[in-house]
């Protein structure tokens, strides 16, 4: 269709369009300029996955769609797929009314029928949340007149297109518009232009039109002063969001010669950091999403992404007005109140839960490691276990002369007896130390040697990776310990490590590459997995055992290993494996132990350990066991039960425990 403007109306309409654009390139054009205050960053590595991510992530919104029967997710995502085919379909008309120029496609019938489809799609969607903010709003979602205000303009834009279409269809006067008419009308446009009043088509479809392109225009100058901001910068987030391991934290390169360290200004945070902030839609995902906030904790990561995006812009034309200017930490995250960096578990629930891919967990690690080195001021606990770490390679603090001693008996092999081992063991400090966990690694020793996997370990050789060290913010010490690991590893000609540990598993497999240490990584479950498809181990009936299977964050949500500890449990003779529903794979609820919290005590608000036994009796209380691949969780878990009273009722195990139980076969003489 065309505009119903020639001659002095086109040039009125370039004069508005010009203005209404030349208004948001100047707003546009000023937030990039605050975005440069941030500290450089590369990211444009991986260009086709990148390109994957903009296709899938962006345009697919497959964030949003994981969960289809949410209202609130596909809701959203019908109007942003609206959002694109309506701004396709407003392109055409300004240049059209402009220039008479066309859009690609726009006079195509699969064409009108989309747009008409969309048109009544997004008004549904907008109605409902419209509805759902003002009825039943979710406690963390920001909710401001703002938004029903976008919520207007978008079901506004949808009335008026409709209304032009349907007078299009109606009128039959070629001096009003040139329009061709498809075969076959589009089912809505059709059916409204049957119950227009005679004779009203021209002026109908003027005014709508007009009304139409108005909303356009105002809706494109508004936008960037807007939290819906969001609808362009989600594209560029998208494209360039981390395509390195999630569990892998930024690097401090060349550590040695820095001068400041960790992110305490606006400066201190990198360009994405501050194009994260830009993005964030206010919807309260990761908000609903984190452990800290759902045991009362201080922490919101919601609020975290909005506080740097409220001091960039309020300080942000201050620092480009003058280079030299300083700016000061918000109160909140350093100085009134610690706690709140301090409370995170690192357990990503907030990044998977996000839908347009804001890293939370990279701005925390980076307040703490402001905190750690440059002021000295980690919680006590903390301070402690990195003492540990340095002085005896373990954050217990134990002696390194004991770090085998859980093999005692065993005749497990060190590297340097036994050179040609396919497999390093990285035992790990709770492996090493933990009593509990001692079981696990000699449950592991077990399946090994019944299966005949040739390994070794290190022995009093090893020492802790500095994974906790890394998450409470000491990156200096991390290095430390990450360096002199590799060069162990590489002493010995190390290339293939099985660990039981998905810490030991995420630090070594995707940040000891930061540093040159680059090794063929397996946590033990997917061995184990391969070893029972490969018929190499077998396994009785132990009798029947209800068992819950929780997800450890490191290994789940990090490293994306869901299904090989679940086909290990569905193999074991006797078990009958459930879900803790709906807390479970991507939706797993943290043990409270991620992020170095296992060596920081919990003084505010409930433990998490203790909330997330509560989801395991309320999900299955007939469970006699909960199993897991991980020690933090298995200390966690095992102190939980102990505190609600339920230890006779149900077991926290290792799931390397159950395969050990089952073994028919466990000592050939080729394995360890």
């Amino acid at each position: 269709m065309t505009a119903p403007t020639q001659g002095l109306w086109a040039l009125v309409l370039l004069v508005l369009t010009l203005a209404a654009f030349g208004a948001a390139g100047w707003r546009i054009a000023r937030l990039y300029r605050l975005l440069r205050l941030g500290a450089a960053e590369s990211r444009i590595d991986h260009p086709w996955r990148r390109l994957g991510d903009e296709l899938l992530i962006y345009l697919g919104q497959r964030k949003l769609l994981k969960r289809p029967y949410r209202v609130r997710g596909v809701g959203h995502a019908l109007i942003f797929w609206g959002f694109l085919a309506i701004t396709w379909s407003s392109a055409d008309m300004l240049l059209r009314g402009i220039l008479g120029w066309r859009m690609p496609f726009t006079d195509t019938v699969w064409y009108a029928w989309l747009v008409d489809v969309f048109a009544v799609a997004v008004l549904a969607a907008v109605a409902v949340a419209w509805v759902r903010r003002a009825a039943f709003r979710p406690p963390r979602m920001h909710v401001v007149t703002e938004g029903y205000v976008i919520l207007g303009l978008i079901g506004f834009l949808m009335l008026t297109l409709l209304l032009f279409e349907s007078a299009a269809v109606a009128t039959v006067r070629a001096e009003l518009v040139e329009l061709v008419l498809p075969p076959v009308t589009p089912p809505v446009a059709g059916l409204v232009a049957v119950v227009l009043p005679p004779g009203s088509a021209p002026a109908i479809f003027a005014g709508a039109w007009w009304a139409h392109i108005a909303t356009v225009l105002a809706f494109a100058a508004w936008l960037p002063r807007t939290k819906h901001l969001h609808i362009v910068t989600t594209v560029f987030n998208v494209g360039l969001k981390k395509e390195t391991p999630r569990g892998a934290l930024r690097l401090i390169p060349d550590i040695e010669n820095q001068e400041s360290f960790g992110a305490a200004t606006l400066r201190d945070f990198s360009w994405k950091d501050l194009l994260d902030s830009y993005t964030c839609t206010e919807c309260g995902r990761c908000s609903d999403s984190c452990p800290a906030l759902a045991t009362g904790k201080p922490l919101d990561p919601q609020k975290i992404v909005l506080d740097i995006r409220g001091q960039l812009l309020r300080e942000g034309p201050r620092l480009l007005a003058d280079a030299k200017a300083e700016t000061t930490p918000p109160a909140h995250w350093v100085q009134a109140k610690p706690e709140e960096v301090w409370a995170c578990t690192t357990c990503a629930a907030c990044v998977e839960a996000c839908p347009v891919t804001i890293e939370h967990i990279d701005k925390i690690v980076d307040q703490r490691r402001y905190l750690a080195l440059m002021e000295g001021a980690a919680p006590p606990e903390a301070q402690r276990a990195m003492t540990n770490i340095e002085r005896a390679g373990n954050p217990w603090g134990e002696p390194r002369a004991a770090r085998g001693d859980w093999a005692a008996g065993l005749g497990v092999p060190t590297i340097a007896e036994k050179p040609d081992a396919e497999y390093l063991y990285f035992v790990g400090c709770a492996g090493s130390y933990d009593r509990r966990n001692q079981r696990v690694a000699r449950a592991l020793v077990t399946i090994l040697r019944a299966a005949g996997v040739s390994f070794a370990v290190l022995g009093v050789e090893e020492t802790c990776n500095g994974d906790p060290a890394r998450r409470m913010g000491n990156e200096y010490l991390w290095q430390l310990q990450a360096r002199q690991n590799i060069e162990t590893f590489d002493g010995h000609g190390v290339r293939k490590v099985i660990t039981a540990c998905p810490h030991c598993f995420n630090t070594i497999a995707n940040e000891f590459p930061q540093l040159g240490g680059r090794y063929e990584v397996t946590h033990a479950l997917p061995l184990v997995r391969r070893l029972i498809a490969e018929r190499r181990i077998t396994l009785r009936d132990g009798g029947h055992e209800v068992v819950a299977y929780h997800d450890p964050c490191y290994l789940g949500r990090h490293n994306g290993i869901y299904d090989e500890p679940r086909e290990v449990l569905d193999a074991l003779p006797g078990v009958e494996r459930r879900e803790i529903e709906p807390h479970h794979r991507e939706r797993g609820f943290c043990c409270g132990a991620g992020g170095a919290r296992m060596w920081m005590e919990e003084k505010i608000g409930q433990r998490v350990n203790y909330r997330r036994v509560e989801q395991l009796m309320q999900a299955d209380p007939d469970a006699t066991k909960v199993a897991s691949g991980c020690p933090y969780c298995l200390i966690m878990l095992d102190e939980g039960v102990g505190a609600k009273g339920i230890a006779e009722q149900v077991q926290p195990v290792d799931v390397l425990e159950l395969v050990a139980a089952r073994l028919v076969e466990t000592a050939p003489a080729q394995g360890g």
